[in-house]
């Protein structure tokens, strides 16, 4: 039997003994596990954070005049669940209390346990993760195994967002630190739900790293994630009285490339710390040619490399010197000497290979206008190369 149908079995067993209805509820306030179909009041959600101890509560709403029984179910020492009832069960009733405390204990041990082995689990899964954003695990065949283990779809690309606690104003000492930390990434895996997008967790230290599909319009896209970020530091100060702050990819990244989007979403998130900023949202700036090329379709890369590139290339099928000698001599910044010097041939070789390159091209190779867009295409070429996946 499964946790959620062994919580609502001992839920029902429980609301029969005192004919009562009740609800499981987590310390975020999500509804778990009910007895019956019953409305819950609003009102209660507010008032959620004077009870997030493990005592029981007994107390009244002034407006619907509707009492509440409270009593925590543990997941483990620093953690609980808590089952309502929308009735005053008062303190001397042992009948009522034995069939609760019964229900309580049952819900309590199997929690531990699942609590228990989910650390297990994610811990073992945290540390796979980072061995493969560090470059630990490169082959294909093991990042393909990895992903598929993470339940990651190898023809999708994910948007990597990076996300750290700011930095209190007043010491904490270590264990209190790691306290919060649990808090918080309890808090960031319940609203994994909530996102607008299929999304996964991982834990690296302190970072907590979002892997969300990449789906649709970029601008459309990113506007949601931005809206579902701010979402989740109104979460964090409400809960946790902490600011949390979140640094996002350039673009999304297929599995191959995935370490490149954890990257940069490091380096958004380190930016805006580096600036001295808190609860931000920084998305990652392009900084090279290549960034601006992740930013741009590749059917539309493809398009710009075989229009300035496809007669020299149908060439080099034959003769492959030719796109070569032409990519040396733009790298050389148009020095003929050079050139033959690095390819390893006559400069008259070199002359002539030119020529037949403007030939087929149809340009001079002397008006920067004109080379301008071949640079570009070569370095299309490069990128494409590099991300053939």
């Amino acid at each position: 039997m499964n946790i959620a149908d062994h919580h609502v079995e001992e839920l029902q067993k429980m609301a029969q003994r005192i004919h009562k209805p009740a609800y499981l509820m987590n310390h975020h306030g999500r509804i778990l596990y009910t007895s019956h179909s019953i409305n819950t009041n609003p009102e209660l959600f507010h008032v959620l954070r004077f009870f997030q101890n493990t005592t029981n509560h007994y107390f009244s709403m002034i407006h619907s005049k509707q009492s509440f029984s409270v009593f925590p179910v543990y997941i483990h020492e620093q953690a609980c669940d808590y089952l309502v009832i929308p009735s005053f069960i008062h303190p001397h009733d042992q009948e009522l209390h034995a069939a609760i405390e019964q229900a309580v204990n049952a819900m309590s041990i199997a929690n531990i346990k699942q609590h228990l082995t989910k650390q297990s689990t994610q811990r073992a899964r945290n540390e796979w993760f980072r061995r493969w954003m560090e470059g630990t695990i490169s082959s294909g065949q093991d990042v393909a195994r990895l992903a598929q283990m993470f339940g990651l779809d190898a023809k999708i690309s994910y948007i990597c967002i990076a996300c750290q606690l700011d930095q209190p104003h007043h010491f904490t000492c270590l264990i209190e630190q790691q306290i919060v930390l649990d808090q918080v990434f309890d808090l960031l895996e319940s609203t994994i739900s909530h996102c607008p997008f299929p999304a996964f967790l991982f834990v690296k230290g302190d970072i907590g790293i979002f892997l969300i599909e990449e789906t649709g319009n970029w601008a459309e896209l990113s506007e949601s994630i931005r809206s579902f970020l701010k979402q989740i530091q109104i979460l964090i100060k409400q809960y946790v009285h902490r600011t949390i702050s979140f640094g996002v990819s350039l673009t999304g990244c297929l599995i191959s490339h995935l370490h490149e989007g954890y990257s940069e979403a490091s380096d958004a998130l380190q930016s805006g710390h580096l600036s001295s900023r808190s609860e931000y949202i920084q998305f990652y700036q392009a900084k090279d040619v290549s960034d601006l090329l992740k930013l741009i379709p590749r059917k539309d890369l493809t398009t710009f490399y075989e229009l300035h590139l496809h007669p020299l290339y149908e060439q080099s099928q034959a003769d492959p010197s030719l796109l070569h000698t032409l990519s040396v001599y733009l790298e050389t910044h148009c020095h003929i000497s050079e050139t033959a010097k690095r390819l390893c041939v006559h400069r008259n070789t070199v002359i002539y290979r030119l020529e037949k390159c403007e030939e087929l091209l149809r340009i001079s190779l002397k008006d920067p206008n004109a080379t301008l867009p071949l640079r570009l295409a070569l370095r299309i070429q490069m990128y494409l190369s590099s991300h053939s996946n």
